[in-house]
């Protein structure tokens, strides 16, 4: 029978391959007493070396594969075992108890695992997935026990697992790991990170993933809509290698597109970026021919390290991307976190709904000491480049006002110390609160550019929390108010003669692209493998055309309205130019043409 089980997507793209249950077994841990205390002092020692030594391995084969920041995410494993809370009650263990090494080091740990498990947070809960890594990798030298590694599959698979360390994510091959799924974690945990890194799909928070599943069971991972099935009926199946295989030919006929510009049929040139997190990304918004980096979170600069990162550190990471994207535009967006994400560092409480609350720029403004340090980091970096600055969350005129002064304070104090800078960094605000879609008039006139992040913008207009399942289906982007405060906010910028571009998953469907031009949009930014199809898109249809279908959206009354009429309105060259409709989650479960599943049948791939 098919299994549907539903998580959180973490990585996206499809996968369709036979399950491989990685379930590594605990070690037999025997609770004897020993005779000789020092030389079990020693082993132990010896053994935290030997792991660290591990690691170091493990870090430079990612920063090889992946960039340095991917290495990154073990310079916390090596600090875990440099850490003398955990080192010095196993040695005191072994010593006053006579216990064995890895009794005393399990003993350990179970406090360590206590507390993780009290803290309600989500970032602390990512973390725990390195506290287990290392505390598997000691215990299994320790007893002697031979690591399981994924390295070691030689044939294509799905791999579901209860969670998989980073040490387990480092070591996956990408010929052989078609898709992962696991029954915990989320997208910002250091597996899912790995997993993007390598484009494999991945689905996370999928409850009872392995007792729904056996090895050898046909899988297939949908990344994008956080869908797993376990033996598809031959309906689910077929659709989803129609989808697949659709995928694969789209992204072959759309590298030819690289680079050639991103021109209507009439002439006018749109502004094509990408979306990155990390570095290494920027490599493959070129390869997609992105025409700068629209939207580069920081967040992760903070969440790699269990401190905050220092003003040298920012530079020197600004610098490198400002480099690598020149002569195009990296806009920067400073910190974007909520003090959650950071309890480690500002010791906050939890908060009842973080997304409402002490986040973001509201966040930086109570901090002003770390957000001027990000703010100076910017601009030391933007003597290399064309780099731009970009405030989140923005509700209201009064915090703008406020992040412009610690800006200029930032400026004054770079001038007095005589470091240069470009005095002329161009400053925009993220608009992404309704509140500032509706006094856009009066934030255009602080800034230099609006940047429009419709993921947010949808879910705090619509009030809609779209991973709630219960109410998700009303989380649309076609929702008339949505589509009516995106031309309020560009009708607000032309008055002021500022730019405006949409950084939100709005603007990597192609299938929007003319909506949000007619509406008056300047450039997209999305992530970089949306881009060709949404260039494809663009040279498909007038301005004129663009501006006639916005036009008649705004007076319809309904999201099935608008989307029927988008649908049929565009000419008919422009929708042989898009690829099909994603399918809905609710196509995906209609009974579909039938399709031969073959037994045994090997690995079919990823798209």
């Amino acid at each position: 029978m098919m299994v549907r089980l539903k998580g959180i997507q973490t990585s996206p793209g499809i996968a369709i391959g036979p399950i491989y249950l990685h379930d590594p077994e605990d070690p037999w841990i025997d609770d004897r007493r020993i005779s000789d205390v020092e030389a079990e002092v020693g082993r132990f020692v010896a053994t935290l070396e030997e792991v660290a030594e591990d690691v170091k391995v493990i870090r430079a084969q990612v920063e090889e594969r992946l960039g340095r920041d991917y290495a990154q995410i073990f310079d916390a494993h090596l600090l875990i075992l440099e850490d003398v809370a955990l080192k010095d009650p196993t040695t005191q263990l072994i010593r006053q108890e006579r216990f064995s090494a890895e009794y005393a080091f399990w003993r350990t740990f179970q406090g360590v695992r206590r507390q993780f498990d009290a803290i309600q947070d989500d970032y602390f809960r990512a973390r725990k997935a390195d506290i287990l890594d290392i505390e598997k990798r000691v215990l299994a030298k320790l007893c002697r026990q031979e690591d399981v590694l994924l390295d070691r599959l030689t044939t294509e698979a799905v791999v579901v697992a209860h969670d998989l360390t980073p040490s387990d994510t480092a070591h996956m091959h990408r010929d052989c790991v078609l898709g992962v799924v696991t029954e915990v974690g989320g997208t910002t945990s250091h597996a899912a990170i790995i997993a993007r890194g390598l484009e494999i799909p991945a689905v996370a928070g999928v409850e009872s993933a392995i007792a729904s599943a056996e090895s050898g069971d046909l899988a297939i991972v949908d990344g994008r809509r956080g869908l797993v099935y376990v033996n598809p009926d031959a309906g689910t199946l077929a659709r989803y290698r129609v989808e697949a295989k659709r995928f694969q030919e789209v992204r072959k006929d759309l590298s030819a597109l690289k680079d050639l510009p991103t021109v209507t049929l009439d002439g006018i040139a749109v502004n094509l970026q990408g979306n990155i997190e990390i570095s290494e990304e920027v490599d493959s918004a070129l390869a997609y021919g992105a025409e700068g980096i629209g939207l580069y979170r920081t967040e992760y600069l903070y969440l790699a390290s269990s401190s905050l990162p220092t003003e040298d550190e920012q530079t020197e990471t600004y610098t490198r991307i400002a480099r690598q994207m020149a002569p195009h535009p990296l806009v920067i967006r400073t910190l974007d976190l909520g003090g959650d994400k950071l309890s480690y560092i500002l010791h906050t409480s939890p908060e009842m709904n973080p997304f409402l609350g002490w986040r973001a720029i509201r966040l930086s403004l109570a901090n002003k000491g770390f957000f001027r340090t990000q703010l100076r980091a910017i601009l030391r970096a933007s003597v290399t480049g064309n780099i731009q600055i970009m405030y989140p969350m923005i509700s209201g005129v009064e915090e703008l006002i406020e992040a412009n002064e610690v800006l200029e304070e930032a400026r004054e104090e770079l001038r007095a110390e005589g470091v240069p800078f470009d005095e002329r960094c161009p400053v925009g605000a993220m608009i992404e609160v309704p509140a500032a879609a509706v006094v856009a008039d009066q934030l255009a006139e602080e800034v230099d550019f609006f940047s429009i992040g419709t993921n947010d913008l949808i879910q705090y207009a619509i009030a809609v929390d779209r991973g709630n399942e219960k109410v998700a289906y009303l989380f649309d982007p076609l929702h008339p108010a949505v589509l009516r405060l995106i031309h309020n906010v560009v009708e607000a910028a032309d008055r002021q003669g500022i730019p405006v571009t949409v950084c939100g998953e709005m603007a990597g469907d192609p299938w929007f692209s003319a909506l949000l031009l007619g509406l008056g949009v300047d450039g997209l930014s999305m992530s970089p493998m949306a881009i060709p199809a949404v260039k494809r898109a663009i040279r498909s249809i007038t301005m004129e055309e663009a501006r006639v279908l916005a036009g008649t959206v705004l007076s319809l009354r309904s999201c099935e309205e608008i989307r029927n009429h988008l649908q049929e309105a565009l000419p008919p060259e422009v929708r042989q130019a898009l690829p099909e409709p994603l399918f809905t989650e609710a196509v995906l479960e209609e009974d579909g043409p039938e399709a031969r599943v073959e037994a045994d049948r090997p690995g079919e791939g990823r798209a």
